[in-house]
């Protein structure tokens, strides 16, 4: 089977490079035309109309990949190079190359739902979360100061959250509305986000619905102890799952996945999921945990890069 092979070579501690994985994967029986994860490459790479996808990458990268892929149909695969790999941990990860490429051949299939945030920019696509408030500003916070890696991103998150202002806004899940005051709003795919936190550990990443979390401001400080030890139990947060939600948003730090998108106007967003799911490979069931959502509290090496273990392309 032929593949098309997206490469972030900035990824998590960089060991592996563009060449040797083509190499890796040919001796494998999957020889690939390689493409750079941006720019023109990027745009040639998926208007491919056959074959495997392998993206090579952490979060962001594979998050940009997996929301704009037009042919559905094609097989993914994931190697996950970043630090916090959320999405394959959420489907079940590979523990490395060498694995996929030993492995491929036995390799199952799970579904990933794209999910849409209809808003002042239009309509975008994401896969892991939406997010409005406290962490939409860590992520910000984060990406200024040049912080790496998920302890630094987790760092950057607590201080935020430590002086946030409470927010009273409307939402709306599958046509019941209510008002809330809340510190952030999650919208969740997955049921990791950012720095490796299980804020929806029960989201399904191909049921069709998203996770919508929100956190009291009464519960700040519990909050705060929690994301000292987020394996020690669950967040202390409200989880709502809906095929549909609208958020009265009155302006602030808001993003999707990693890409901030802040208005500081009043706005109303539409979330829902795309019908066609994504078919993505994992390894056969004997050889994973699913979801994995231990969290990793490694330091990821090298320059500069996001909470998510990628620097920014």
């Amino acid at each position: 089977m032929k593949a098309t092979l997206f490469h972030n070579p900035s990824a998590g501690d960089e060991d592996h490079s563009t060449d040797s994985l083509a190499r890796l994967l040919c001796r494998a029986g999957l020889p690939s035309q390689p493409h750079a994860t941006r720019g023109n490459a990027l745009e040639d790479g998926l208007q491919e109309e056959s074959g495997m996808v392998i993206v090579a990458g952490g979060d962001g990268t594979v998050g940009k990949i997996a929301a704009r892929l037009p042919r559905r149909d094609r097989p993914l695969a994931i190697l996950p190079l970043g630090t916090a790999n959320n999405l394959a941990r959420a489907m079940g990860r590979w523990a490395s190359p060498e694995a996929f490429a030993d492995q491929w051949r036995q390799a199952e299939e799970r579904r990933l739902a794209v999910a849409f945030a209809e808003g002042p920019w239009g309509c975008r696509r994401f896969v892991e979360a939406a997010g409005f408030g406290a962490f939409a500003e860590a992520v910000q916070e984060a990406d200024r100061q040049g912080l790496e890696g998920v302890a630094a991103g987790r760092a950057a998150f607590r201080a935020i959250l430590r002086r946030a202002e409470p927010v009273t806004l409307r939402l709306e899940a599958d046509g019941q509305p209510r008002e809330v005051e809340t510190l952030l709003v999650e919208v969740m795919n997955i049921p990791l986000f950012g720095p490796n936190l299980p804020l929806a550990p029960e989201a399904d990443p191909g049921d069709g619905l998203l996770d919508l979390v929100t956190l009291a401001p009464e519960r700040r400080e519990a909050m705060l102890r929690w994301l000292e030890r987020p394996d020690k139990g669950k967040a202390p947060t409200d989880v709502q799952r809906a095929g549909r939600i609208v958020i009265e948003w009155p302006g602030g730090p808001c993003r999707l996945d990693d890409e901030c998108v802040s208005r500081e106007a009043p706005m109303r967003v539409v979330l829902g999921i795309e019908e066609e799911r994504l078919r993505v490979l994992v390894p056969p069931a004997a050889e994973r945990n699913t979801p994995d959502l231990e969290p990793d509290t490694g330091q990821a090496k090298g320059p500069a890069k996001g909470p998510d273990g990628e620097r920014r392309a």
